[in-house]
């Protein structure tokens, strides 16, 4: 068992899917989980089940394919041990027939995502 008490650990898609697994299983490490959701709802419902069991955490509401809102969310949470850069949307269908609009989404929040909250535009991890 790992102990992650006392670390911080931001995880971005920390509301549903695989980020809400990894929030939970920090959490239950003893780690303050920042979830970073644009889904409200799906973020506070993971930081209730993350609080019953004693746990921390706190939601951040962001679309991180928005530099800006990355910028400003980061910017609020200080100083962190552990990024699980995990933001994402799947989608099925052929690539000749998936719309201008729906290939602009993907590849903002799967690249553009990743990107700004790496770090290359937020410095969260070089200050």
């Amino acid at each position: 068992m790992l102990d992650f008490k006392n670390k911080i650990v931001v995880i971005t898609g920390g509301g549903s899917g695989i980020g809400k697994a990894a929030s939970l299983a920090f959490a239950r490490q003893g780690a303050s989980v920042h979830i970073i959701e644009v889904n409200n709802e799906n973020a506070k419902e993971t930081v209730t089940e993350i609080e019953k069991k004693n746990g921390k955490a706190v939601a951040h509401i962001c679309d991180v394919s928005d530099q800006q809102q990355v910028a400003k969310t980061f910017s609020g949470i200080g100083p962190i041990d552990i990024l699980v850069n995990n933001a994402g949307i799947s989608h099925i269908g052929k690539a000749d027939t998936t719309s201008e609009n729906d290939f602009e989404k993907i590849f903002n929040i799967n690249v553009k995502g990743m990107y700004n909250v790496f770090g290359c535009r937020t410095n969260w991890c070089c200050g």
